[in-house]
């Protein structure tokens, strides 16, 4: 259970953050169950919710994680490994194309795996 919260909670902020043009495409690759995981909760919005710094990416990342944020992510090093494995894993997972464009979405700053 707590390994589906930490790759909830990644990826809610991943959606959050990437404009939501490139949040649906990044969704088409998603396998099915991925998908309600991924889409519940979503609004779409006009623009990306504005990250600049590690720091604040990370707290980021922990408030998605609701009521168990302190247990899944007790420091912000836990919430930066949860984040470079949830990377690691959609690379493995989604095309090249689709990973640098989410990848870049993000922002260099917020150390994305190459």
């Amino acid at each position: 259970m707590k390994a589906a919260r930490i790759f909830r909670a990644v990826l809610h902020a991943i959606r959050d953050r990437i404009p939501a043009g490139e949040a649906i495409h990044l969704a088409a690759q998603l396998p099915i169950v991925w998908k309600g995981i991924y889409f519940d909760g979503f609004t779409l919005r006009e623009e990306p919710v504005r990250i600049r710094h590690e720091e604040e990416w990370l707290e980021f990342i922990r408030s998605k994680d609701a009521f168990a944020d302190m247990a899944d992510f007790p420091t912000l090093e836990h919430a930066h490994y949860a984040f470079q494995d949830v990377m690691k894993f959609l690379r493995s997972r989604i095309s090249e194309g689709q990973y640098n464009q989410v990848a870049q979405a993000l922002h260099s700053e917020l150390m994305v795996p190459a």
